[in-house]
Parts: C-alpha cells; sequence; structure tokens
C-alpha cells in the first residue's frame, strides 16, 4: 500500500516536474550522444527519487515526529527504488513508437518468416527468420539477442550486413516486453525466452542443426552466456556451435559503480538488486568457442569487462577483437566487422569437421 501511495505522489509530482526526453534509436543506427543522454537520465531520475524521498520523509517528521510513521515511509521508499531498476534497465518504449512499429526485413530486401515463438511460462514472443536463398539448409543459423531498447526492426541494418557479409541465416526476436511481444521483462524471464526461442531453432528441420550459435550485444550478451553457460550444465546432446558477445558487462552490479560511481554501492548486498546478471561468475561454465568483440572507444560499458569475461572463460578456444575505433552501439560500422565474426566462424566449423573425422576413423 504506501509503495503505491508513494509511486502515485512520484507520478503526481513528475507532471509538475517534467522529465529529460532521451532517445537511443535514430533511423535504425544508434546515435553517437545518445548512451550520454541515457547516463543523465539515470542520473537525472535517481536524484530526482532520492531528493523527492528525502523530501517526503522530512516533510512527514515535522508534520507528525512519529517514528513509525518514518519507517513505513521508508519502506515505501526502498520498494519504490527496487521497482525503479526495472524502469532504468528495460528500455522498450524508447523511441516512442517502438512498441508499435516494428519494421520488417523486405525494407532491405531480405527474405523471411514470421514468427510467434511460445514460451513456458505462457508468454508470445515475436520474431523474424531471414534465410539464405541459396544455401540456407546448410549454412550456419545465428539467434540474435539484441540491447536494451527499442525492438528488432531497429537492428536490422546491423543484421542485413551480417546477412550478406557472413552468408549467414539469422532468427532475431525481441525479448517479452519488447516490441510486438507479450509481458514484461525481467532477468528471469528474459533467461526464459533464451531457452524458448533455442527450442525453436532445435524443431526447425530447414536448419543445420551442428551450426546454431548466439550473438549477443550489451544486455543481450548477458543472455547469450546465460543460456550457453545453462545448455553446457544440462550437458545438451547439440551444443551451441560458437557464442559471439559484443560490448556487454561483468555484471549489473558491477554497471551500477561504473555509472554512479558512488561508493556506498559496494557495500549494497546483491539482494537489493532486482537485476543481476552475473556473467562473470559463469564464464567457467561455458566450453563452447567464444569471440569478444570490444569497441575501444564504448562510452557505457568499460572495455576492460570484455577483457575480464574473455579472461575468466574456460573455453579452449576463445578470442578478443577489440576494434579502436568502436563505441557501444556502433562497433558493428567498424571495418572488418563481418570480416571478423565470418573468419571465427569458418574456424569454428573446419574445427568441428576435423574433430567429426578423427572420430571416424577413430571407428
Amino acid at each position: 500500500m504506501f509503495s503505491r501511495c508513494i509511486s502515485s505522489v512520484y507520478r503526481s509530482l513528475s507532471q509538475v516536474f517534467p522529465r529529460k526526453k532521451y532517445h537511443l534509436l535514430s533511423n535504425s543506427v544508434l546515435g553517437k550522444n545518445n548512451n550520454k543522454l541515457i547516463l543523465s537520465a539515470i542520473i537525472y531520475e535517481t536524484s530526482f527519487t532520492f531528493g523527492l524521498s528525502l523530501f517526503l520523509l522530512l516533510l512527514f517528521y515535522q508534520l507528525s515526529g512519529n517514528l513509525i510513521i518514518i519507517i513505513f515511509i521508508i519502506c515505501g521508499i526502498l520498494f519504490s527504488l527496487y521497482g525503479l531498476q526495472d524502469a532504468l534497465l528495460y528500455q522498450p518504449s524508447e523511441p516512442d513508437t517502438s512498441r508499435l512499429i516494428v519494421q520488417t526485413p523486405d525494407y532491405f530486401h531480405m527474405p523471411y518468416e514470421i514468427l510467434t515463438i511460445p514460451t513456458s511460462d505462457n508468454e508470445k514472443l515475436h520474431g523474424y527468420l531471414i534465410k539464405q536463398m541459396q544455401n540456407g539448409d546448410d549454412c550456419p543459423t545465428l539467434v540474435f539477442f539484441h540491447g536494451n531498447a527499442g525492438n528488432i526492426g531497429h537492428r536490422l541494418q546491423n543484421v542485413h550486413l551480417l546477412y550478406r557479409g557472413c552468408n549467414i541465416n539469422i532468427l532475431l526476436f525481441d525479448y517479452r516486453g519488447y516490441g510486438r511481444s507479450t509481458g514484461k521483462p525481467s532477468e528471469v524471464g528474459l533467461n526464459i525466452d533464451a531457452l524458448a526461442v533455442y527450442d525453436y531453432v532445435r524443431t526447425r528441420t530447414d536448419l543445420n542443426q551442428e551450426k546454431v550459435f548466439v550473438f549477443g550485444r550489451s544486455l543481450g550478451g548477458a543472455v547469450a552466456l546465460h543460456l550457453a553457460a545453462h545448455l553446457a550444465e544440462s550437458n545438451e546432446m547439440l551444443p551451441l556451435h560458437c557464442v559471439i558477445v559484443e560490448n556487454t558487462f561483468t555484471s549489473i552490479p558491477d554497471m551500477g559503480k561504473r555509472l554512479f560511481q558512488i561508493f556506498v554501492i559496494d557495500y549494497i548486498p546483491h539482494w537489493c538488486f532486482k537485476n543481476l546478471y552475473q556473467s562473470i561468475k559463469i564464464m567457467r561454465h561455458i566450453k563452447v568457442p567464444v569471440l569478444f568483440i570490444s569497441g575501444a572507444q564504448d562510452e557505457l560499458v568499460p572495455p576492460p569487462m570484455m577483457r575480464q569475461l574473455f579472461e575468466e572463460c574456460t573455453s579452449t578456444k576463445k578470442q578478443l577483437v577489440s576494434f579502436p575505433d568502436g563505441q557501444h552501439n556502433t562497433t558493428w560500422l567498424s571495418n572488418n566487422y563481418t570480416t571478423q565474426i565470418y573468419r571465427f566462424l569458418y574456424e569454428c566449423s573446419t574445427s568441428c569437421e576435423t574433430a567429426s573425422s578423427t572420430a571416424s576413423n577413430g571407428n
């Protein structure tokens, strides 16, 4: 009750004090200054929340002096801040039309199939399967995990580059609560979504099941790594071909320290974080080949985090590629970007074929 009351007060006062407007995406390519705008917006909203909370606390104390009321108010504020974490991490409505308009692959002259993938908890995920016209039944299939904002339509320019440059099929989908997918985003929910999409791919007899791999950028990297670790622990008969992650983080608590640079965050217990995404702790479980792509000019996720993930990974085949001019959302525009991915996929395929040949000769 108190949480709802405090939230109502916040919403009412926010009408008097307009929030900063910020957009993550523009013309299908993420803008150069958008991450600074995101950070300023997060800092603004957090400062506003804490400032308003302190004001209400002092106001109630002056009016009543009742310690019990103050305790209830503090509890309400804490619950509100706990819920605010989702609003800061997940941005499915940025830009404003992201939940209404989802661009289709035919804009880039790519053949596609519209997918509706059910999850184990009865959500429905909207996605596209874009297959190669010539060798779609045999070439590798990439499952694309996007970042924390917008929808799959905003990634089509990047997808087109991969489709043409790497000669691969691509399945991209929106997490729950994004684009035309149902539900509300959460860490548990996104991991359920990843497994549902993986299970769906395994039902497609028109795809080469020995060449299925995942790609994740930023938040999507954390989801992709969790899926890879989960499959390794469950001894999946057909493991992933490989994993590619780009500009992703070690954990949400680590990102909190990076964004806010407040020493108090070091002492906040993990149960206070609604979302953890502790990729750094699961790297030892991932045994399939992993390609780490890092933009050296990443202004949101510190490049050293990518190196930490690389060093913690126990896969016998792993590679870290850094693009000197790559920023958080524009690394894919760097020279030789698709060449590096294509080369890694080729090396993985060659290794698999060699291993299969050796096993056959042994029998």
